[in-house]
């Protein structure tokens, strides 16, 4: 436990303090390509610890290392200014306008340049990844819906659906909404309404539809010390017969074995040429991974072009998620749980780290989106506010006066600051949930 706690520690200032180091670190490099005096550079927040002064420029590191901040000469129209060339509010509109911006731009480039790169070294799915329904959970959202075994789904909510994994995230999004679904079913396209169950986990608030993929009941990976490897079972091997039942799909084998929890259940195996007859021995607790074995995968892996147009579409649905999840808060129709708190992103980045660098690398491209798209909201304070005024003054032809910025100012931050309150709140009490279930 204790162990876990600074892995989590480690790996949040590792992935918070690395995005917002990145997101300031694009403002101070436009600040400086436009020659406006920047006085401080800092790696992390607080005390100042050391650094060296060249230029105008204190490069400095302090004392709590989550990401940092740029302070540049007359950037706050309170300031006392004078009126020199080289102060931010001194530099023409445009200018002000892509050094806001660049922050963010950061943020986005390094969601998109991240998931490509994954996507380009590979990574292991599932053989059988088509958006099928193999099962369907009875008096769930699916059933409900009138979805059956053996759908193809095809658009949810709009979306183009290609693999299982688009299709669970459309439905884990979407928690409480309704969303139409078109699906293929005996050769025809045919449309219903689905309104995911929501469901609060350890990530988070999300929405679960109650269906299970297609896949087949082949084994491609046995687990050491498991069910199938005490009964020999081997890579290739295909389970066709379980119960004296049928198994068209791995849905079908998970279905029987829940029901003969804690019995041993008799298999039919297809094994090449030969057929044998096996017995799978009761599961031993509930925590095992039974009956021990992984279908078949491969390694998807894309060039430099469909890596990187792939990670543009999938970033981009993935803005128009959270857009999504902010208009449900102003139609009441969402919950501030579906915001995850610092408490929850530590805990989530120290189960990625665990789990490897390549989880780790997709949480950061994650989180360094969401960066990006919420510092453009139209908030005063965030960087969104400013580029907000920057603009309605240019169209206006006139600059809002001090006081008015500044009584602007203080509503951004009163909102910011009731949003993490409430936000942080939510945070710790459901991760004191998650460590009483535990």
């Amino acid at each position: 436990m204790a162990s876990n706690i600074v892995t989590n520690i480690f790996a949040f200032v590792i992935v918070l303090g690395f995005l917002i180091f990145a997101h300031e670190a694009g403002h101070f490099m436009m600040a400086k390509l436009f020659r406006v005096r920047v006085l401080v550079f800092s790696f992390g927040f607080g005390k100042r610890l050391f650094g060296f002064q060249r230029g105008d420029t204190d490069y400095r590191v302090s004392l709590i290392p989550l990401g940092g901040y740029v302070r540049m000469a007359g950037d706050m129209p309170e300031d006392d200014r004078e009126g020199s060339p080289d102060e931010f509010l001194s530099r023409p509109k445009w200018q002000r306008f892509l050094i806001l911006v660049a922050g963010p731009a950061v943020n986005i480039v390094i969601a998109i340049v991240f998931l490509a790169a994954l996507l380009m070294g590979g990574r292991e799915v599932l053989r059988d990844s088509n958006a099928v329904i193999g099962s369907v959970s009875e008096g769930k959202p699916a059933e409900a819906a009138g979805l059956r075994t053996g759908d193809r789904i095809v658009e949810v909510a709009g979306d183009p659906i290609k693999s299982w994994d688009d299709l669970r995230l459309a439905i884990s999004m979407n928690p409480g909404v309704k969303i139409p679904v078109h699906f293929m079913r005996d050769g025809q396209r045919e449309r219903t309404i689905l309104v995911p169950e929501r469901v609060e986990t350890e990530y988070g608030m999300t929405g679960l539809a109650g269906i299970g993929p297609w896949i087949a009941a082949e084994v491609g990976k046995v687990l050491p010390e498991s069910a199938a490897a005490a009964v020999g079972l081997q890579p290739g091997d295909r389970i066709i017969e379980a119960e004296k039942r049928p198994v068209a799909h791995l849905s079908i084998l998970e279905e029987i074995l829940t029901e003969r929890k804690g019995r041993p259940v008799p298999i039919v195996v297809q094994r090449g040429s030969e057929t044998l007859s096996l017995t799978l021995p009761p599961m031993k607790k509930e925590t095992e991974n039974y009956p021990g074995f992984i279908p078949p995968t491969r390694v998807e892996k894309l060039g430099p072009g469909e890596a990187l147009t792939e990670s543009v579409e999938q970033n981009w649905k993935m803005v128009r998620y959270t857009f999504a999840v902010i208009g449900r808060m102003f139609k009441a129709e969402g919950s501030m749980k579906d915001f995850s708190g610092p408490i929850s992103i530590a805990r989530i980045s120290g189960e990625m780290l665990r789990t490897g660098w390549q989880a780790v690398i997709f949480l950061m491209a994650t989180i360094s989106l969401q960066l990006g798209v919420l510092n453009l909201l139209p908030i005063p304070v965030l960087d969104g506010g400013h580029i907000f005024i920057l603009l309605f003054e240019g169209v206006a032809g006139k600059d809002l006066s001090i006081n008015a910025k500044e009584r602007l100012f203080r509503i951004g931050f009163a909102f910011l600051a009731t949003l993490m309150i409430v936000v942080l709140f939510n945070d710790v009490l459901s991760n004191i949930m998650l460590m009483r279930k535990g």
